[in-house]
């Protein structure tokens, strides 16, 4: 059994999601059977996948970091059990009976930045392959910052004892070269694109509201962009400033991005994607923030529609690849479109976006929330607006050797958890 860990499926965040999907179809292809994936449900439970054109067979598990230390899905319960084969927890066997561990972080939550309980979380997966002797293997993310003097410690050792570490950008491969020092090996340590690039794209199986569906028509009458709000910055923008450390509160951003592509053509029509999927309400719904936004556009708002939030991540890059252009802050909305090859800004509030759109070769493509003022960043939208044609055929010329080097790497992960 191979286990694949922080990449739940269940969690709303389709970029998360994205990442599942692709591991479990990469893993699949190259011949790796019993695919087993941690979620937050109860118990163990075999399910049969459709991605792209792949069947798989997959053994969901709950997994969870709660403090109800009696249930059998429990971390510290999972950890303390699968010493003993599994003992009375499904989970626990699931883990047990694992060749291998692979663990993906969510992407990038690796890291202290967003504090001490998820870093736990974080550290403490990682210790249940470890702990047991199974070969760990950290699936292309991002790493850090840990500026905790003693979660730097922690997150070293692990990736000390992992059997192999790939990143998805330069800054977090030079820390890994940086901390481990002597025993930085360029066998087991790698740099290489994010796993999304290769996610399949599947035509959405419910009817889009008419309005979409005409919009997105191969033979449209008018060119169609795309633009991700996200709801982390939006919701309560004025602290979300603060944290994050943005020029502008981001709903102005936001605004200001809006009728920047609106003002590029007076022909073009607007398509408002979500990524994070969330209740009605919940703070980090791409959704609620997206719907408020096309409220604040008034009169312009003819030319916008709210895509629905019900599409799971192949049918999102699907949509994506339709678009003309497209814009946001959740990186894997980004990555789904670039991939696609469709012209793609960037909305970075974190250096994570900076290095991965790098690590592809179109670093330049991303405009930084932190140094652009809501009056900057409309420029910068017309801009990119703009010049969406020179970025298309950039992307033709960039993309074959990004999947070449994305299936290589997938090759490399395969072999590594194979090799035990």
């Amino acid at each position: 059994m191979y286990t694949i860990l922080n990449a739940a499926p269940d969690t709303g965040n389709q970029g998360v999601s994205a990442l599942c999907l692709a591991a479990v179809a990469g893993l699949s292809t190259r011949g790796l059977s019993g695919i087993a994936v941690a979620d937050h449900g109860r118990g163990s439970r075999p399910e049969t996948w459709k991605i792209g054109d792949s069947t798989i067979d997959v053994t969901r598990f709950g997994l969870t970091n709660s403090r109800r230390l009696w249930r059998a899905d429990n971390l510290r319960n999972v950890r303390i059990q699968a010493r003993f084969g599994g003992a009375i927890s499904p989970s626990a066997r699931v883990i047990a009976k694992s060749r291998a561990i692979l663990d993906v972080s969510g992407g990038d939550s690796f890291t202290d930045l967003y504090g001490p309980r998820r870093f736990q979380s974080m550290e403490l997966t990682k210790r249940l392959a470890l702990d047991n002797n199974i070969p760990l293997i950290l699936l292309p993310q991002k790493l850090g910052p840990f500026n905790d003097r003693a979660m730097r410690t922690k997150a070293i050792d692990i990736l000390r004892g992992a059997k192999a570490v790939f990143l998805r950008d330069a800054h977090s491969f030079d820390f890994v070269r940086d901390a481990l020092g002597q025993d930085f090996d360029p066998e087991r340590h790698h740099l290489g694109p994010d796993m999304a690039t290769l996610l399949p794209r599947t035509r959405p199986a419910q009817a889009l509201p008419d309005t979409i569906a005409r919009w997105l028509a191969a033979e449209r009458d008018a060119p169609l962009a795309g633009l991700n709000v996200s709801g982390l910055l939006c919701h309560k923008a004025l602290e979300q400033q603060s944290h994050y450390g943005l020029a502008d509160p981001h709903d102005i951003q936001i605004d200001a991005a809006a009728n920047a592509i609106l003002d590029s053509d007076p022909d073009i029509r607007l398509l408002l994607i979500s990524h994070v999927q969330r209740p009605e309400g919940d703070p980090e719904s791409d959704f609620t923030a997206a719907q408020e936004l096309k409220l604040r556009l008034g009169d312009r708002s003819h030319r916008v529609e709210v895509l629905p939030q019900s599409l799971g991540a192949t049918e999102l890059k699907w949509v994506l690849a339709q678009l003309d252009w497209f814009a946001g802050a959740r990186m894997h909305a980004t990555i789904g479109a670039f991939s696609s090859g469709v012209p793609t800004l960037g909305l970075g509030y974190s250096d994570k976006a900076y290095g991965t759109f790098a690590q592809c070769g179109i670093g330049d493509e991303v405009a930084d929330l932190r140094k652009l003022t809501a009056s900057d960043l409309y420029d910068a939208v017309q801009s990119s607006v703009a010049g969406r044609a020179d970025l298309y055929n950039r992307l033709a010329s960039v993309l074959p050797s990004v999947k070449k080097a994305a299936s290589v790497q997938m090759d490399t992960i395969a072999a590594a958890a194979r090799a035990n």
